[in-house]
């Protein structure tokens, strides 16, 4: 049984939704990944390794970072909206990713903002084996995100997370053997209106020519020249704005497409051939626990998701104060659901969200006389590109909800569908009372009200439908000691 707790007030409501902190904020990247002696070799062989077309399905483990208090956590929202783009981004490289367990909430300030070696800790202490160990948190370690190779697990800044961002997917690359195009760069400032040395960093630097692609840098000869070791942001073609010239005193400018690079979200698109390649090489050769037989599911239909299917209460519905069961319809093919509660129809602020497994949830702690909102989003293991519902509503106070008529008693609409043009209802009640009919949309948004003496007799009584749109609706009765509802539609 879930708890909906007397609301916050509407400061500390803000405090929970003010802007994240900003990807200018922090490092693009605390990976210092080389190349692995296994990726030369791989590079050294790769017109000669075929490279395999089936779908990999990859295990991935989200762990969710809060305050010792147990706040400051990643949305549910954000997860879905993160993961669905992490899939996207690996579509061309035939890999995706599904979550078979739980998202796993960690109550740890230190963690939350944390060091390199606070990390490894964190990392120490909740990594499960055979599966990609993510975790969501504020700061890790005064980066958008890093991939420890030592202790084999990925650290996300939340604040990098969004809808279009592409962090997770940098440091999942970096997890599957990727280095930045620029390595050898990290770390290191060069005035760019001079010729680059041959070595730098360590490392040979690539030039335009080809003549050492396949051992300079990254080691990839289809990832341009990159000196860029900084946040950049690119032209209208997708490239960088700062020209930088090879030893060979050939200039260019820095390719912005592609994951690795430290190109602004906007300008990124995936990832090269060989760099597809080399991951998936990864996989089968250094990493073949990973690979997973996912759930049987089918994705998501689409179409099923939009219109939520309220079973109870009705939209609109007057319920008894603090306690109420939500249900909805089931969309085929989803196995969780992301719920919001707001006491608004305005989802920007969020004051109770939850992750449930099937198509009901009781929520206690209600507040008298208060209109609450809701809504859910469908998700399976794998397919969390989806959107919320239309979102229901209901009202506390202290009328019992019911579409039960007692012996003897009438309440007919018709014609039922109509056409729009009119529609009646008949009403005959066992007592007089003073009453009021509404007629409410899906959201139960009140569109026609109207006061009515109830009596013992027959009543025909004309109800207002000229201008609805077509669709369902709800005639509401709400009487003294009850409320009745009965659908209508609208063609």
């Amino acid at each position: 049984m879930k708890k909906l707790s007397r609301l916050c007030s509407f400061a500390l409501a803000l405090a929970f939704v003010l802007p994240l902190t900003a990807q200018e904020d922090l490092a693009p990247c605390g990976t210092h990944l080389g190349v692995s002696p296994w990726l030369r070799d791989f590079q050294r062989r790769i017109d000669e390794t075929p490279r395999t077309d089936d779908l990999l399905y990859l295990p991935i483990q989200v762990h969710v970072v809060g305050t010792d208090e147990g706040s400051g956590y990643f949305s549910n929202k954000g997860i879905m909206d993160a993961f669905c783009t992490l899939n996207a981004d690996f579509v061309d490289a035939n890999i995706q990713f599904f979550m078979p367990n739980p998202v796993n909430f960690i109550d740890n300030s230190t963690f939350y903002d944390h060091t390199f070696q606070q990390g490894a800790a964190m990392m120490i202490q909740n990594n499960l084996p055979n599966i990609i160990n993510c975790y969501i948190v504020q700061s890790p370690a005064g980066n958008c995100g890093y991939f420890s190779p030592s202790r084999d697990g990925i650290a996300l800044s939340k604040g990098c997370l969004a809808p279009n961002d592409h962090t997770w997917a940098h440091e999942v690359g970096h997890f599957l053997s990727l280095p930045h195009p620029f390595f050898g760069w990290e770390g290191h400032d060069h005035d760019y209106d001079e010729p680059a040395p041959n070595n730098w960093g360590g490392s040979l630097v690539e030039r335009l020519d080809g003549s050492n692609c396949a051992v300079a840098a990254d080691g990839f000869c289809d990832t341009a020249p990159d000196y860029l070791s900084f946040r950049w942001s690119c032209t209208s073609n997708s490239t960088s704005s700062i020209q930088q010239t090879d030893p060979n005193g050939e200039t260019f400018v820095s390719d912005g497409t592609l994951i690795m690079s430290y190109s602004n979200d906007q300008c990124v698109v995936g990832f090269s051939d060989d760099q597809i390649s080399a991951m998936r090489a990864n996989v089968e050769e250094q990493r073949p626990n990973l690979i997973s037989v996912p759930p049987v599911l089918e994705d998501i239909a689409i179409e099923n998701v939009g219109q939520l299917t309220v079973t109870n209460p009705e939209p609109g519905t007057i319920v008894e104060t603090e306690t109420v069961t939500l249900e909805w319809e089931p969309v085929p093919n989803a196995t969780h659901y992301v719920l919001q509660i707001n006491p608004f129809n305005i989802f920007s602020i969020i004051f109770e969200e939850q992750i449930l497994e099937g198509s009901s949830t009781v929520v206690t702690e209600l507040r008298e006389d208060e209109t609450y909102y809701w809504r859910v989003r469908p998700f399976n293991a794998y397919e969390t590109c989806t959107a919320f519902t239309s979102p229901s509503s209901f009202t506390t106070g202290t009328i019992v909800s019911t579409n039960e008529l007692l012996a003897g008693e009438l309440l007919e609409l018709f014609p039922n569908p109509t056409n729009g043009d009119q529609l009646q209802m008949n009403l005959k009640l066992n007592d007089q009372q003073q009453g009021q009919y509404r007629i409410v949309d899906a959201t139960g948004a009140v569109l026609r009200s109207q006061e009515l003496s109830v009596t013992n007799s027959l009543q025909r009584i004309e109800l207002p439908v000229q201008g609805l749109p077509a669709g369902m609706y709800f005639v509401q009765l709400v009487l003294e000691d009850r409320q009745i509802m009965r659908k209508v539609v609208i063609h």
